[in-house]
């Protein structure tokens, strides 16, 4: 069901591991008789099961980590959420479930299909409203370093995934100081990512006075192909004035 209604996190990325996997354990097994095989057969099997746990991550255990994540926020029936990055919906529509009356989760994306496969809003919406939960969703298209909302506007921001893929730092650090200043106070940030990027976060955080409540690895359910390419979560909390 994951798979079909949220699809694939870097497809290109998982068709690599994929193809030249299997591609080098054929043709070491083609060759078998000729040369020494070991190196290739090695190399084959790491791409081959790191595609294994990349599939794994993005179809069972990045759900298990939001699953957690959503429950640590413990949100409040009337919160106001934005979710940069919201893809076709993953966190979107678990942090949607437990809203009630004017709580709403305002879903932002430029909908790149190499971030996400099928990565379209006509899609995310058709995912909001088979799930019933179109009454406290909202989807737009922007950009996260450009938030179109007064300051102090949201209780919780969170991003899945999705801030790894500015590739310009300084453009990076502004996506974040613009979730940091819609945010209310008391509210809370929540990040989930890759890329190596957990302590350039905890510093824009702490230079926005957040207070840093929780910043960890999030093991195998976040490995993309290897450890080497982890996931972490990072949760901070705006201070009330």
């Amino acid at each position: 069901m994951n798979l079909k209604r949220f699809g694939i996190d870097a497809p290109f990325a998982l068709l690599v591991y994929t193809v030249f996997g299997i591609g080098l354990l054929s043709h070491a097994y083609l060759n078998r008789f000729k040369y020494p095989i070991t190196i290739e057969v090695i190399l084959g099997a790491v791409l081959l099961l790191g595609a294994i746990i990349f599939l794994h991550t993005t179809v069972r255990g990045k759900y298990r980590i939001f699953d957690v994540a959503v429950k640590s926020l413990k949100l409040q029936p009337q919160d106001q959420i934005w979710d940069l990055g919201c893809g076709r919906g993953a966190l979107l529509t678990r942090l949607a479930r437990g809203l009630q009356g004017t709580g709403k989760v305002t879903g932002l994306d430029l909908w790149l299909s190499r971030d996400q496969s099928h990565n379209k809003q006509a899609i995310a919406q058709k995912n909001v409203v088979d799930l019933g939960l179109e009454d406290h969703v909202e989807l737009v298209t922007g950009d996260m370093t450009k938030l179109d909302f007064s300051d102090d506007y949201f209780d919780v921001v969170t991003s899945s995934f999705a801030v790894h893929n500015i590739k310009s730092v300084e453009a990076r650090q502004q996506a974040i100081k613009e979730a940091i200043r819609v945010l209310k106070p008391d509210g809370q940030l929540l990040i989930i990512d890759t890329d190596h990027h957990l302590k350039e976060y905890q510093q824009v955080m702490a230079a926005g006075d957040l207070t840093i409540t929780q910043a960890a690895g999030l093991g195998i359910n976040g490995w993309w192909a290897t450890p080497l390419t982890g996931s972490y979560l990072v949760l901070g909390k705006k201070p009330l004035k």
